[in-house]
């Protein structure tokens, strides 16, 4: 299984990711325009797919870019923002009849670990056939997680510590944290399909 450290390094060999970044990290807090963003976010998870260079693609195709953002956006909120959502309110009870402090959000752990993944899974079947219903298909997803044998633990740890500590550069942060991690697990769904396939490609 690569590590994120393999995914980041290849990531960030281009000496162009950072202005690369910059663009992204601008479009992802612009209304409209963030579905730029998730496009290009999208792009990353799709050359990981494919067994391409890891790396930070160009900008351009703006209209492809954003139809896809639609798609991965839309995703995102069903696989990804939803389960979180619906944590927060099975925890929120919790303030009121029992009151022990940071112990009321143990129901957001499970969803907030497993946002990512399952948001990337999502996003890898949709791009095999362009369906939504390959998206959502959960028996599918879960047997995706479970054949990476849920090493997303400490990379998804990462991505929070990143996200926590990168505060005061939020935009840039997030937009940095997603694609290192999406394109993480997106290789990772790659990796397991190829080893199964018997020609791994490092």
């Amino acid at each position: 299984m690569p590590s994120l450290e393999q995914v980041c390094k290849r990531l960030f060999s281009d000496q162009s990711w950072f202005l690369k970044a910059v663009v992204g990290a601008l479009l992802l807090i612009i209304p409209i325009a963030h579905f730029l963003a998730f496009g290009y976010l999208y792009a990353m998870v799709d050359q990981a797919r494919r067994g391409e260079d890891l790396e930070f693609p160009e900008w351009g195709d703006w209209s492809r870019l954003f139809s896809n953002g639609l798609a991965a956006f839309a995703i995102f909120l069903v696989l990804g923002l939803v389960p979180i959502l619906a944590a927060w309110a099975l925890a929120w009870p919790l303030h009121f009849f029992i009151n022990y402090g940071a112990f009321n959000y143990l129901p957001l752990v499970p969803a907030v670990m497993l946002a990512g993944p399952l948001t990337v899974a999502g996003i890898y079947q949709y791009q095999r056939n362009l369906e939504f219903r390959d998206a959502f298909r959960l028996v599918v997803l879960v047997a995706m997680l479970r054949s990476t044998k849920l090493y997303f633990w400490v990379p998804t740890f990462a991505l929070i510590g990143f996200l926590v500590a990168g505060y005061p550069l939020m935009t840039f942060t997030v937009f940095i944290g997603l694609a290192a991690s999406w394109s993480y697990y997106a290789f990772s769904y790659r990796y397991v399909e190829e080893s199964r396939k018997g020609r791994i490609r490092s």
